[in-house]
């Protein structure tokens, strides 16, 4: 080897061993608290956002899931024992040499002087001691804290900034330090929305984190970025949908060089691209969970990008006086870039909320093909072809309706005849579905009616028809029946998805002048579409 490439490989050797030791390991705790004191009105979405940023933590912020605490509606006692636990794990990492980042969100009731969970109280001082004793790095904490008051929308969110939340912005952030974001300034209140499902502070944030702030477009979030998206669109949102203007608050103890990188865009499953001048405002909300992922301002001259899970999801676009409705699907791993041209435009009167997005229910057909047994005993296996309507309630786990048609044909034998045989049933019931990541899966239970034509053929029916004796028997006749089923489903479009269902019923029909009952199984697969 050569002196230039021995230097050279020491020099790779070296950049290689300063990568590592300075390698940032990402922690965070999300914790979200309907619950206040008793005198407090319960929130509705605080748990909620919890969960959603602790989602985004996972997919865009580089937190593994082992390094993720969630607690939703738990004490005081819990969150002191989180944060105990996490302190343990980050003394560990930079006794590795290890740079660590921890993100702390809390969302619930609040006041002047102490974050109100279930009944219990902890001191914003507490919790700033407890935060500075967790050896990271750098520590993140957003608090999007509330009380109750009597707004003319809403509930109200109020967060009192305690003096050690004070704010103090500084536009040079560094590498080092805490950093406190709070969801209102001083004596202000903030408002959780049923349309969004969530506080417009976290909804705002968490839209910024997907994309919406990547002002550079580098594909990165910042904390300058988010920052400054969340401080202008909670302000600009409450301002205009709320009795109370809140102004969200950041006071920094950052030192040295750079500024920090909150979430990567690359990291996500799927990306949409909002192309420039699509409209004035851009709202994505989930197809199965009915959450609202974010809400974008499209730019004038580049595109943004928004990093979403995989899944179909619902598009409005506010464009002046026209609202444009429609649905994407994002494919894992796939970017796709939104086409105008295939939204509708609905009225504004349809639409004059983000909350509309939000519909109570969506119709589905759905096409199938299958095997199933005969709701006779002596009947046998064959094909079935289903036509199912199937209507899904609100997001989550919610309740469904599923009703159709389904026709089969079936053969079987006895010693004295051969039994062919085509029964129509017509089948109504109730169920519940809900998304299961991105497999959508429900149950159902109902009644069903059944139709039957029987053709009965002697075994030897070219020696009776020799003597002229009848060879063929056909008859008719009807049932009732009870019927479950299994499904789960899978999207391949934005209004088309593949399912499998399975399932059978309980016949009851009159064979032989008797009322038997019968079990019939049957495995249907098809294709789904949305109406």
């Amino acid at each position: 080897m050569s002196a230039r490439a021995a230097r050279a490989l020491g020099g790779l050797l070296v950049l290689l061993a300063a990568s590592v030791a300075s390698a940032e390991n990402r922690f965070s705790i999300s914790v979200g608290h309907n619950l206040g004191r008793d005198t407090d009105e319960p929130l509705r979405w605080a748990q909620q956002d919890a969960e959603r940023m602790d989602a985004v933590f996972g997919q865009l912020g580089g937190v593994p899931e082992d390094r993720r605490i969630l607690l939703r509606g738990e004490s005081v006692s819990n969150l002191r024992l989180g944060l105990a636990r996490m302190r343990g794990r980050i003394e560990e990492a930079r006794r590795a040499g290890e740079r660590t980042l921890l993100f702390f969100f809390y969302s619930g009731h609040g006041d002047e002087a102490a974050l109100r969970m279930g009944g219990e109280a902890l001191p914003l001082a507490e919790l700033q001691r407890l935060l500075a004793e967790v050896p990271a790095t750098v520590t993140i904490a957003m608090l999007d804290a509330c009380h109750s008051g009597a707004l003319v929308r809403g509930r109200s969110k109020g967060l009192k900034s305690a003096p050690a939340f004070d704010v103090s912005f500084l536009r040079q952030v560094g590498p080092e330090g805490r950093v406190f974001i709070a969801s209102a300034g001083a004596h202000e209140v903030a408002q959780e929305s049923d349309s969004l499902r969530g506080s417009f502070f976290t909804h705002h944030l968490i839209s910024g984190l997907r994309g919406a702030a990547d002002v550079d477009a580098d594909g990165r979030v910042t904390l300058t970025e988010a920052y400054g998206h969340v401080y202008h669109r909670t302000l600009a949102g409450s301002h205009g949908s709320t009795a109370a203007v809140q102004h969200p608050e950041l006071s920094s103890q950052l030192a040295g060089e750079g500024d920090l990188f909150l979430t990567t865009l690359s990291r996500a499953h799927a990306h949409l691209e909002l192309p420039p001048l699509v409209g004035d405002s851009v709202v994505l909300v989930d197809e199965r969970t009915l959450q609202v992922m974010a809400e974008v301002e499209p730019r004038a001259e580049d595109p943004v990008s928004i990093a979403l899970p995989s899944g179909r999801y619902r598009v409005q676009v506010r464009r002046g006086s026209q609202v444009l409705y429609g649905k994407v699907y994002l494919p894992w791993g796939e970017r796709q870039r939104l086409n105008p041209e295939s939204l509708e435009v609905r009225t504004l009167a349809l639409h004059q909320r983000k909350g509309e997005l939000l519909e109570a229910s969506s119709w589905r057909l759905q096409a199938a093909l299958g095997a199933g047994r005969s709701s006779t005993q002596l009947g046998g296996w064959g094909p079935q072809v289903g036509v199912l309507l199937a209507r899904e309630g609100t997001g989550g786990l919610g309740v469904s309706f599923l009703g159709g048609l389904t026709l089969g044909a079936t053969r079987g034998s006895t010693t004295a005849q051969d039994l062919e045989q085509l029964e129509l049933g017509l089948w109504s019931g109730l169920g519940v579905a809900g998304s299961v990541g991105r497999v959508w899966a429900g149950a159902h239970a109902g009644l069903g009616v059944l139709g039957l034509v029987q053709r009965a053929t002697s075994p030897d029916a070219e020696r009776r028809r020799e003597l002229g004796l009848p060879a063929r028997r056909t008859r008719t006749g009807a049932g009732a029946a009870a019927f479950a089923s299994l499904s789960a489903e899978v999207p391949v479009g934005a209004r088309t998805g593949l399912f499998a269902r399975l399932g059978g019923h309980v016949a009851l029909m009159r064979e032989d002048e008797k009322l038997r009952t019968q079990l019939a199984p049957h495995l249907l697969l098809g294709c789904t579409w949305g109406l």
